[in-house]
């Protein structure tokens, strides 16, 4: 990446949507040469242009969970388990004790607690050995998350794991997932 689109990306980090006319003025190029710049990020794969949301806009809330798996073949598992889950932000293998973080969203704290300590949650699963949840307190940054919002609702959810035979989610502590038509939340 050289100098160039090293700006281009901060400028569009700024402003996602900034017309290209004005990218090139900014950067003294044409808005050819930035189309063509932005269009080979793209190709390559080292930028991806994304509709996040707001944390805020929608009082999410997140928690931030650890787990001990037992063995890389279940690590790899759970992987591929929760890896389509909408309120799954961010996740990466660790090196350590804990050998899988994974940070996730709710709208409210019951919902929160359900994905910590439910039927759904990744703590609840087999082959974890030990694991550890930490609720958030304010979101500093970023202030905008990439939650994969669901067009078409299915009866279950990605994670194979069925909200309407969860008790939390049966006495409403839990508003179920945002992938099923069980789903009684804003996002």
């Amino acid at each position: 990446m050289d100098p160039i689109d090293r700006q281009l990306i901060v400028k569009l980090q700024e402003d996602g949507r900034a017309k290209l006319v004005k990218l090139g003025k900014s950067l003294n190029l044409s808005h050819v040469a930035v189309k063509d710049r932005l269009n080979r990020l793209l190709r390559e794969e080292k930028i991806k242009v994304s509709a996040n949301l707001s944390v805020k806009e929608f009082n999410l809330k997140m928690v931030t969970i650890l787990v001990e798996v037992e063995s890389y073949q279940r690590l790899k598992e759970l992987i591929e388990i929760y890896k389509d889950c909408p309120r799954l932000v961010f996740m990466s293998t660790l090196i350590g004790t804990y050998n899988l973080i994974a940070i996730m969203v709710a709208e409210n704290q019951t919902t929160l607690e359900s994905m910590a300590l439910g039927t759904c949650s990744l703590r609840s699963q087999n082959g974890i050995r030990h694991s550890v949840a930490h609720l958030s307190g304010t979101t500093i940054r970023p202030l905008y998350l990439p939650i994969k919002l669901s067009v078409e609702r299915s009866d279950v959810a990605p994670c194979n794991i069925p909200c309407d035979t969860c008790e939390r989610y049966k006495i409403e502590q839990c508003l179920g997932c945002p992938a099923t038509w069980f789903y009684r939340g804003s996002i």
